[in-house]
């Protein structure tokens, strides 16, 4: 049996599910799963080995592959939503009142504070250190604490939990939800691991294929999805519109759907 060390940002429901239904038991893996409170110590932590596979922001990679000499390849990119939102402390009415102003984010280099710098642009806080300051803080509970206590007073917050805190006088300033036509989630391995451990990382994306399918469709797993290149060509874009990629906005720099295409061939 395979050992698997997968790390993502809070629990994975497919990941308990899998265990669950014990679809990694089927594909003879063991698959260690933990969850991480910061993106910088997460993929620092597979660059250096101490994790086999992430569930992470697609972002993260770019910047890790281009800025930090990481050599790492995306081996799934699902469809999906961004599902964050703008939230503010109660004081904040508009843009304009965060000018100089700290906002609590995981990176401040990559993943959801990518976005974040498009909508801050559009209101005309261009320039961070002037206009704006982010405060590096993990990730969202860790950011709606620092609402919360006012060391900062604007913060990306996952959907589902940035609609609970208008009742504490927090509010939805926007969203980035707006911002993409796809968006892709993302599974990430180091390069070379990927080339050495071809055959159980097939097996653990089947597994996970599967439990993703049960879990939208209980009755009757529906068609997976294809690998979503489109969706990482738009974060890519995003990227290099604010001047944050140096190459070109190609997902196949830093994808390879072969792994994943592996595993839908098999998957009957």
């Amino acid at each position: 049996m395979d050992r698997l060390r997968v790390n993502s940002f809070g629990r994975s429901a497919a990941h308990d599910l899998a265990v669950k239904e014990r679809l990694y038991e089927a594909e003879d893996l063991e698959v260690e799963h933990a969850a991480t409170q910061s993106s910088k110590a997460q993929m620092r932590e597979l660059v250096d080995g101490v994790w086999d596979v992430v569930n992470t922001n697609a972002d993260n990679v770019f910047w890790w592959n281009e800025d930090n000499g990481a050599d790492l390849v995306i081996v799934e990119a699902t469809p999906g939503m961004a599902g964050q939102d703008f939230v503010v402390r109660p004081e904040i009415t508009r843009y304009e009142d965060l000018r100089g102003k700290p906002l609590a984010v995981d990176a401040a280099e990559s993943g959801y504070a990518t976005a974040l710098r498009v909508l801050l642009r559009e209101a005309g806080l261009v320039q961070e250190g002037r206009d704006f300051t982010f405060l590096e803080v993990g990730a969202t509970q860790q950011r709606i604490d620092a609402l919360r206590d006012g060391r900062a007073f604007g913060a990306m917050i996952g959907s589902s939990q940035a609609a609970s805190l208008p009742a504490e006088g927090l509010h939805i300033l926007d969203s980035i939800n707006r911002l993409y036509t796809h968006y892709a989630g993302c599974t990430a391995v180091r390069r070379r691991w990927a080339e050495e451990h071809g055959e159980p990382l097939v097996r653990y994306l089947r597994a996970t294929i599967r439990s993703r399918s049960r879990a939208a469709e209980p009755d009757g797993p529906g068609a997976p999805p294809p690998f979503d290149w489109e969706g990482l060509r738009e974060m890519m874009q995003m990227r290099r519109d604010l001047g944050m990629l140096r190459g070109p906005a190609d997902p196949h720099r830093f994808g390879d759907e072969s792994y994943y295409a592996r595993a839908l061939e098999t998957l009957a």
